[in-house]
């Protein structure tokens, strides 16, 4: 079996165990989110989603980050989508440090 086809599968597994993750704990987190959201069901849907994704995101990177050496097709394309994604990233954690500035904080009685 070739290398490529040795990496390739190794990202896929990242992949396929970040989904698994996901299906485990989604009911969780949106439970958790519901409430920390005042059962305000949008807000914790987009939580969700936000987690969902970054859970995605971020194993994939630790996957492709460790590229072997040579100048394949393969290895190529995924070191131009290693930067793609941690751009993404890092993307999303702004918008999402800039949305929780956003929410009103409960107010102490």
């Amino acid at each position: 079996m070739s290398s490529e086809i040795i990496y390739i599968l190794g990202i896929f597994l990242s992949l396929i165990t970040s989904v698994i993750i996901i299906l485990i704990i989604k009911s969780y987190l949106r439970k958790i989110l519901l409430e920390l959201n005042g059962e305000k069901e949008r807000p914790a849907k987009f939580w969700v989603m936000y987690s969902q994704i970054i859970l995605v995101l971020v194993p994939l990177i630790f996957a492709i980050f460790v590229t072997p050496s040579g100048d394949t097709f393969v290895y190529e394309i995924v070191r131009y989508l290693k930067w793609s994604l941690i751009g993404i990233v890092i993307s999303l954690f702004a918008i999402g440090i800039a949305i929780i500035s956003f929410i009103p904080k409960p107010k102490d009685e």
